[in-house]
């Protein structure tokens, strides 16, 4: 099945107000909840990591409840549009609370909100994987929905911007901001999903047992590795995010320019997406990923040598920092997309869902990971935040941000190193699939 322009468009902007939840959680409710909304920090942190780890948590079984039920409408968009209504309201009761609220409140509208964002977030991406099955044709649609998400979060970044220019910086004005924009793109977005791009029908065997589920998962020698080199790449991702800030304010001596920097980052993986969809063309996917893993190696040395106080010099080095940061998150659903037709040739079912439901798993774990590894390393080093650093801790400061993910991804590039399911193995199993049905 070939999607048109105007359906590829439809469904990928979905992912514009999706991306507008991911960086708030991270960089702008923590401190809103514990500073604006008077929670404190440690009730704070307690909260975002027990709802974290939920998230995590119900992932594949969210993912395998999808694979095995379906409906006559059937069995992605039903799931979508019950998260609709789910993410709107929670959205907006957790990004635009009214008055002074209390522990429990937050604790349970972001429960909600995880719920909601599950059911959104694996159902579109399994719903992808259904949609395209030519092994280029599925990095199309995950580059395109890729860069859907980068469009969503850049904004997400300029909004706070903009309520700043306009001489309004109060952090509850911000979050506001934010929901709207997220409230208001919400139906528009799903509703044009679901009205224009068709779910596509597919020929399986009757429901599996869970017990085959988790045989053909264990016994799947690409998804083993595709998962381990996700998790490395999402744990390299999740250092240099957790660091960035501190390598801009003190390695750099930038002061408080880091969101600059966070810009041109993510700008420059955005427009880097195409070159990554072309090289995945000339090669293969996991060979563009290796490249991936490459270039960050080769460039994080630079960072050793960068000059503090020059702007000019940090941005550049950033922007060209941010080349492979979509690669891995676009790429590594395509080939998600492919182990799915293996799965399909050895068990008869296409379970999408399950898979990448494991898939999100691991991202989230490496990301939740990053901070309880860099953090106290960070102490270690006898760096400090809020004071002024010796030459020693700065020293060991831009180390750990270039050691650290360099190990990181020399370990994904070994994952991904002859991986066994490339293009001619995928169009093999796609004549097996459609064979058989």
């Amino acid at each position: 099945m070939r999607l048109s322009r105007a359906s590829l468009l439809a469904f990928v902007s979905q992912a514009v107000p999706i991306a507008g939840l991911g960086l708030p959680i991270v960089v702008y409710l923590p401190p809103f909840y514990a500073d604006e909304m008077g929670l404190g920090l440690a009730a704070v942190g307690w909260i975002f990591m027990i709802t974290r780890f939920f998230d995590v948590a119900i992932d594949p079984v969210f993912g395998l409840l999808a694979d095995r039920y379906g409906t006559r409408f059937g069995r992605r968009k039903p799931w979508i549009a019950l998260a609709l209504p789910i993410l709107m309201l929670s959205v907006w009761m957790v990004f635009a609370p009214a008055g002074s609220v209390s522990d429990s409140y937050l604790l349970v509208w972001l429960l909600i909100m995880y719920v909601g964002w599950t059911f959104a977030t694996i159902s579109i991406l399994a719903w992808s994987a259904e949609l395209a099955t030519d092994y280029d044709a599925r990095t199309r649609v995950q580059g395109a929905y890729q860069a859907a998400l980068m469009v969503g979060l850049i904004t997400v970044l300029v909004i706070p911007a903009v309520f700043e220019l306009t001489g309004t910086p109060a952090l509850r004005d911000k979050m506001r901001g934010i929901g709207w924009f997220i409230v208001v793109l919400l139906p528009i977005t799903f509703v044009a999903a679901l009205a224009w791009v068709p779910e596509t029908k597919v020929v399986e065997r009757p429901e599996a047992h869970w017990r085959d589920v988790v045989s053909a998962l264990v016994g799947s020698r690409p998804l083993r590795r595709l998962l381990i080199a996700d998790l490395m790449v999402g744990l390299s991702s999740g250092v240099s995010g957790s660091l960035i800030v501190f390598i801009a304010r003190d390695a750099f001596a930038l002061g408080d320019r880091s969101g600059v920097l966070m810009l041109a980052y993510f700008v420059v993986g955005c427009f880097a997406i195409p070159f990554w969809i072309w090289l995945s063309r000339k090669a293969e996917k996991h060979t563009a990923l290796i490249w991936a893993q490459v270039y960050s190696l080769v460039l994080l040395p630079v960072f050793l040598v960068a000059p503090p106080g020059n702007f000019w010099a940090a941005l550049v080095m950033i922007a060209l920092f941010g080349l492979p940061y979509a690669s891995h998150r676009f790429l590594m659903k395509a080939m998600m997309a492919d182990i799915t037709d293996d799965d399909q040739v050895r068990t008869g079912r296409m379970q999408a869902g399950v898979y990448f439901g494991l898939l999100a798993m691991t991202e989230k774990i490496g990301l939740a990971l990053a901070v309880g590894i860099t953090y106290p390393l960070l102490q270690w080093i006898g760096f400090r935040t809020g004071v002024q650093n010796d030459a020693a801790a700065l020293h060991g400061l831009v180390l750990l941000f270039v050691l650290l993910p360099a190990v990181l991804h020399v370990l994904a590039a070994l994952a991904l190193w002859r991986f066994p399911l490339g293009r001619a193995a995928q169009r093999d199993l796609r004549q097996k699939i459609e064979t058989t049905a």
